[in-house]
Order: structure tokens, then C-alpha cells, then sequence
């Protein structure tokens, strides 16, 4: 069992079929978090996993007590943390059930508990100028790649939800340099940072963002199968890339 690596699963849960072993109720100072925390079996290797939507995906992003999550990963030991987040694809070269490793982030969420504070009640100023660990991103691009899949980089727009964007506010974040929208990037990377982790996102699309898609198609008309076939391919990186993590200490 290696309690230094976690996954953070958002929407996909079910199509990734982890195999769990055991789960850990938990609570914090926090509140409880999304799920239990869950230890699952990559053949030999065992390592740590949290829902971040519940087991039955039943949180909005913005209804995701991210603070309980991270403590209680944190609480078992985590210092390394590699997120799935399903994104939708701005970019021209980005398409459904592409992968991304995003190496940039701008936040648009609001209203949500961003920071743990200091001790006392300080104020915590995070440097996060590199919001994401450059050595954790360089192993999942590289399990990507070895997987025989081709791998972006990129900004990654997080927006509120849980409604999707309008084609104005896409076209806003492609002019910002957004490659690729979600919802669940803040702050759960920046508590992984106050906390000392190295946090890396590992991004699928499933869909093309609202006013790309070819032949103007709807957002939802084909997400499922985007969703499934994307979500194999992910496992099948985790099953290159856990085996990696657990035998390396960065």
C-alpha cells in the first residue's frame, strides 16, 4: 500500500472501473469530504482515491467541499496528488477524448473556500505562479505517450457551473489562451499546494465547448460515447502510470 499517492476522480467514476478494496470514512476540520477515502488495486500497487463528485456523482463543482478533500488526503499521508478532470476542448487541435496534462490555469469561479488559512487566522499568500508540478505533469504526458496517445498542454479555464458555457463566454476564454474548460481545477489545486503537495491534472475531453463543435452539433449529442472511450484510455494510462509513482518518490 503506497498512502504518498492519491487520485482525485471527478465525472467518469463509473466508466474507469477502479477496482476499490477498502474505504476509509473520514472527517475533518473541515467537514466531511466528497467520499470515503477509497484504496484501489493497480495489480500489485495499492494507492489512495477520492470521489470528488461522491460515489454517486451527486455534487455540483461548486457544491465540492474541496478543503475537506485535500485535508483528508493529506491526513493519510498524500503528497502526491494526480487529478482526472473531464474538460471540454477550445483549442483547434483538442478534440473529445483527447488527454491534456495542463501546465496553466485561470480561475472564474467564485464564492468558493479557497484557502486553509494560517495559524491564528493569517492570511496565506500561495506562490502559484506554476500551479502545477512540473516533474508529476512530465510523468503522466510521459504514461500518456507510452500509451500511444498524443498529449496537450495548455490553459485550462475553470469556470463555475454547474451549467455549461455560453458560446460568448468560450470565445472569452479562447482570447484569454484558454485551451480546454472545466469546472473543478480551484481551488483544489491551490489547497494542494498550501498543504505541500505535488498536484498535477491529468484532463480528458468529452466534449467540444459550447460553439466549436463541428457542424454546430449539440454539446451532449455524442458525450457519453466520447465519455466512455475516453475514460478506457485513461485507465489505460493509470495502469502505466501508477505502477511509475509507486516505484519513484518525485
Amino acid at each position: 500500500m503506497n498512502n504518498d499517492i492519491a487520485l482525485i476522480v471527478g465525472t467518469g467514476l463509473t466508466q474507469l472501473q477502479l477496482a476499490i478494496v477498502a474505504r476509509s470514512p473520514a472527517k475533518t476540520p473541515y467537514g466531511l469530504p466528497s467520499s470515503a477515502i477509497l484504496t484501489t488495486a493497480f495489480g500489485k500497487h495499492e494507492i489512495l482515491c477520492i470521489a470528488r463528485h461522491g460515489e454517486a456523482h451527486s455534487l455540483a463543482p461548486h457544491e465540492v467541499n474541496y478543503r475537506a478533500n485535500l485535508w483528508a488526503l493529506g491526513q493519510h499521508g498524500v503528497r502526491r496528488c494526480v487529478a482526472l478532470n473531464v474538460v471540454g476542448a477550445i483549442a483547434a487541435d483538442f478534440a473529445p477524448t483527447d488527454m491534456a496534462v495542463p501546465d496553466q490555469l485561470i480561475d472564474y469561479t467564485w464564492g468558493r473556500a479557497g484557502s486553509f488559512g494560517g495559524e491564528a487566522g493569517k492570511v496565506v499568500h500561495a506562490d502559484f505562479t506554476e500551479p502545477f508540478d512540473p516533474v508529476l505533469r512530465g510523468r503522466i504526458a510521459s504514461a500518456i505517450t507510452a500509451c500511444g496517445y498524443s498529449v496537450r498542454r495548455g490553459v485550462y479555464g475553470v469556470m463555475q457551473g454547474p451549467r455549461l458555457e455560453t458560446a460568448a463566454e468560450i470565445q472569452r476564454l479562447k482570447r484569454d489562451g484558454c485551451a480546454m474548460v472545466g469546472m473543478t481545477a480551484m481551488p483544489e489545486a491551490v489547497l494542494a499546494r498550501e498543504l505541500g503537495m505535488h498536484y498535477a491534472i491529468c484532463a480528458l475531453a468529452v466534449n467540444y465547448a459550447a460553439g466549436r463543435e463541428p457542424g454546430g452539433a449539440a454539446i451532449h449529442a455524442r458525450l457519453d460515447e466520447y465519455l466512455a472511450t475516453g475514460m478506457q484510455r485513461v485507465r489505460e494510462v493509470l495502469q502505466r502510470l501508477v505502477p511509475d509513482l509507486c516505484s519513484s518518490t518525485v
